[in-house]
């Protein structure tokens, strides 16, 4: 069977499909080889078996299954021997161990869809979406390692617009893939130090003929990509045609897209250059990754014959899963399934509006405000926690981000330094007051998310390290003027380090051990607020530790786009179950309804804009204003009222629940409820569309009541120890529980359904759970909620003395209850609406603001000379 396998593999190698390179073997050998039709047969089955396992995947992608079974080159992986079985092996020993499946799983189903291998025209484009810092080098990698195994030849791996960013990922797959150690298998046209140089240019085909694999890891500059352009163009026809091309590009929403001004004019000059590369292949895949897909998807779907062909992703994209420990925006501002549960992690603080004019003034230097100091002393005691769990060789950084401006970052450098020089000096004496308070004020504050063994560490231990901490300590500046040795780098040896930058640190760079992040800086693109999250990602045995600063506003932006990124994932769902590709249907992202924009509008200008819509959107008011005592009462009148006016809707298996309730009998209750400043527009938006867009859809009310006693049945919800004496108002963070979004389905079922794949709020639309009623919940909160045991150390207080605190009439009465709410709007099961709206998408045709981009840095690299040695 060996000989059948080798001869097969042999004519794939000449530009065959599969089937065809069987047929050329028969040919060849089926009357010199004993047994052949029946190793062939063997191998056809195994071939088989390997493509609809495939097909059984459960990652989200929009190659059709039937399309991957039809095109069938691809086997699957081979785990013993090869690239992916040695980078396997590595991921294993370096402790992705419990990812490998997953990784598996997900770049089985991306290398199926890309381009067969040696077949003359076959050329592929698509897109993997990831989380921001979740793991997409990775992924890439191990894409890149199957493919290779599977006969590509010429890998080129576009790496974002920065020095630090390319060398980064150069190192990275020069030790993932095995290079430095097979050193004779490969020849690199870039190393760490050196990008595309135009000294190879003569000896292109030599190259390629001589060698088993060429790697290219090219930062997207223009000089260095017509470098990349003129080697391929020097390439002879024949090995060009014969040559496989993979290319990967790294932050492909960054410099990618044509951002010029209009239609009519010329593409800008990144994106050209690549489209003139993507030309000149023949047999080739191309593959963007990003965390940020939105300028991705508004490319153009529809480029006009006669010109270079626009990198729309028309082919295949494909949706990297999402661990189960990874923290990202809908797990730590709790949006999307994360949005109905009481538990999102107490990490956010929130840095007062007044000390953000010496944070970032418009003029003269930056200095450590209040809230800035509190954050560096945490850093220290947290960087000492780890220290006492035994992780004192592992990197720990803290980030500062206040501004885009360069000048500013070496100001506030030498304002930290001076900071922490008398902190320094204090240790030296063995005086650590400094750090006491805020070690006992934070350090349990998130202490559930910790999933390690060890025990709370005392203050005994963590001052006995905090004058190593202090020792150590570096402050890096990265940006694009930095000097190297100002810059940030993580050698060898452990880095305790607070950076602090703009553009440089918004775009693919890993900080290595985040934990400690401080943001003001604002930003009214999608793109660029989730990039700008270098805090998301893995924090392994130091979950708890994470703490995020940020100035007032950008907590509600991130809450939106954990929102608007589940909508995206459902979206190209949806695609998938449709059976349709990218090139058949665009897919569409949600609009903010106020200040934010998707991306820049340079981006956008092949989309197509709808109007507002709230369609199964989801609202609950977890803050209660308290500069307005009398509203508390009113709201309680006003429910009272409203329980009154509905009792012809009342259920009587489940006396909480108000069934089938038309919408005009809640129009009063919508229009007099009071709720806290943040969701009075919200509010009032979701009443209003509902009315406008789905007024025969009725809604399911749950007002918690005790007939028995006459009083409302109560919640308990502590409240946040918010520390900014300038915030009016109490936050409970979460009113919802997990089942909460059907908890009406839930009064008047015998049992409780399985959660479905995509999550509870589906069973609102389904029509066999809850048809797209919509949903008002009335939440009594008990003014007497007291802390449970877990709470005692998590920043939590008793709600008794939130309302004390600040001296709040309401804390007179502490029978009667502060009243929330939350409420999912209608879906449109009938079908009844044309236009959903609140969306833009592209149409492909088949059957002074914040959007300028980042100038390119000087390159000051040396040219590399591609070798094998």
């Amino acid at each position: 069977m060996q000989i059948v396998e080798m001869a097969i593999s042999h004519h794939q190698s000449l530009g065959n499909t599969w089937e065809e390179a069987a047929r050329q073997a028969t040919a060849q050998y089926e009357g010199a080889v004993v047994g052949f039709h029946e190793a062939l047969a063997t191998l056809r089955q195994q071939r088989n078996e390997a493509i609809e396992s495939r097909g059984k995947l459960t990652e989200v992608g929009t190659s059709r299954k039937e399309d991957i079974k039809a095109a069938g080159w691809y086997p699957g992986a081979n785990t013993v021997n090869g690239v992916w079985g040695r980078l396997r092996q590595r991921m294993i020993d370096g402790g992705l161990g419990n990812a490998i499946e997953q990784i598996n799983n997900s770049t089985e189903e991306i290398v199926a869809s890309l381009a067969q291998p040696h077949v003359d025209g076959d050329r592929r484009l698509g897109l993997v979406i990831g989380n921001v810092q979740s793991g997409k080098t990775a992924n890439f990698s191990a894409v890149i390692a199957k493919a290779l195994d599977s006969n590509y030849k010429f890998v080129i791996v576009l790496s974002g617009i920065h020095n630090n960013l390319r060398k980064q990922t150069q190192l990275r797959l020069e030790r993932d893939l095995g290079i430095t150690e097979d050193i004779r298998d490969w020849f690199r046209l870039t190393d760490a130090d050196g990008d595309f140089s135009d000294g190879n240019r003569g000896n292109a085909s030599n190259i390629l003929a001589q060698n088993r694999r060429i790697i290219a890891v090219v930062k997207k500059n223009g000089t260095r990509l017509r470098n990349l352009l003129r080697f391929i163009q020097s390439l002879d026809p024949e090995t060009k045609r014969h040559t496989p091309f993979l290319i990967i590009d790294d932050e492909s929403d960054q410099a990618t897209p044509d951002s010029s001004a209009s239609l009519d004019a010329d593409p800008t000059a990144i994106n050209k250059l690549l489209r003139e590369i993507w030309a000149e292949t023949n047999n080739a895949s191309y593959v963007g990754y990003t965390a940020t897909p939105f300028a991705n998807v508004f490319m153009d779907p529809n480029t006009e014959k006669g010109v270079y062909p626009e990198l729309y992703p028309s082919d295949f994209i494909h949706i990297m899963p999402t661990p189960k420990n990874y923290f990202g925006a809908s797990r730590l501002f709790g949006l999307g399934e994360d949005a109905v549960n009481a538990d999102i992690p107490d990490v956010i603080r929130q840095i007062p509006k007044q000390e953000l004019s010496l944070l970032a003034p418009k003029s003269g230097c930056p200095g450590v405000s209040k809230a800035l100091a509190e954050a560096i002393r945490w850093f220290i005691v947290a960087a000492a926690i780890r220290r006492t769990r035994g992780q004192k060789a592992k990197h720990s950084t803290m980030l500062i981000h206040t501004t885009h401006r360069i000048d500013p970052h070496f100001a506030m450098s030498e304002a930290v330094a001076r900071f922490l020089e008398p902190l320094q000096r204090a240790a030296r004496e063995g005086n650590l007051d400094e750090f006491r308070e805020v070690f006992h004020q934070e350090r349990d504050r998130a202490a559930d998310l910790f999933t390690g063994e060890d025990g709370a560490s005392t203050w005994q231990q963590v001052a006995a390290e905090i004058p190593a901490v202090l020792r150590m300590v570096k402050i890096s500046v990265d940006n694009g003027t930095a000097e190297a040795d100002q810059r940030l780098a993580y050698p060898d040896e452990p880095q305790t380090v607070i950076v602090i930058g703009g553009g440089t640190l918004s775009r693919g760079l890993t900080l290595e051990g985040l934990f400690v992040s401080f943001f003001t800086r604002t930003s009214n693109a999608y793109d660029t607020l989730l990039q700008m999250g270098r805090w998301f990602g893995y924090r392994p045995l130091y979950e708890d530790l994470q703490r995020i600063w940020l100035s007032p506003g950008l907590e509600e932006d991130y809450a939106f786009l954990a929102m608007v990124e589940s909508e995206v994932r459902a979206d190209i769902a949806r695609m998938t179950d449709a059976g349709k590709k990218p090139r058949e249907i665009g897919v569409r992202v949600l609009l903010h309804p106020g200040r934010l924009q998707v991306t820049s509008p340079a981006k956008m200008k092949h989309a197509v804009k709808a109007r507002a819509s709230f369609e199964g959107s989801q609202l609950q008011t977890t803050r209660f204003d308290m500069t307005m005592p009398e509203n508390h009462q009113r709201n309680i009148d006003i429910a009272l009222k409203l329980r009154k006016d509905l009792a012809s809707y009342r259920s009587v298996s489940a006396p909480d629940l108000y069934i089938d309730v038309p919408l005009e009998e809640l129009q009063e209750f919508f229009t007099t409820f009071t709720v806290q400043e943040t969701y009075t527009q919200s509010f009032k938006d979701h009443f209003e569309w509902s009315c406008k867009h789905l007024p025969h859809k009725t809604w399911n009310v749950i007002i918690p009541f005790d007939d028995a006693s006459n009083s409302f049945n109560k919640y308990r919800r502590t409240a946040i120890d918010l520390k900014d004496k300038d915030v009016t108002y109490i936050d409970v963070r979460g009113l919802m529980s997990s089942t909460d979004i059907i908890k009406d389905l839930l009064l008047t079922s015998n049992e409780a359904p399985g959660k479905p794949p995509t999550g509870f709020a589906k069973l609102r639309e389904d029509r066999s759970g809850l048809n797209g009623r919509g949903l008002l919940h009335l939440y009594p909160i008990d003014r007497k909620s007291q802390l449970q045991q877990k709470q005692t150390k998590t920043g939590r207080i008793a709600m008794d003395v939130a309302l004390r605190n600040f001296n709040s009439p309401l804390a007179d009465n502490l029978e009667d209850p502060l009243l929330g709410l939350a409420l999912a709007t209608p879906f449109d099961t009938e079908g009844r609406l044309q236009d959903k709206g609140s969306y833009v998408a592209v149409e492909p045709i088949y059957g002074e603001q914040e959007f300028t981009e980042v100038p390119h840095p000087v390159d000051t690299e040396r040219d590399f000379i591609g070798a094998q040695s």
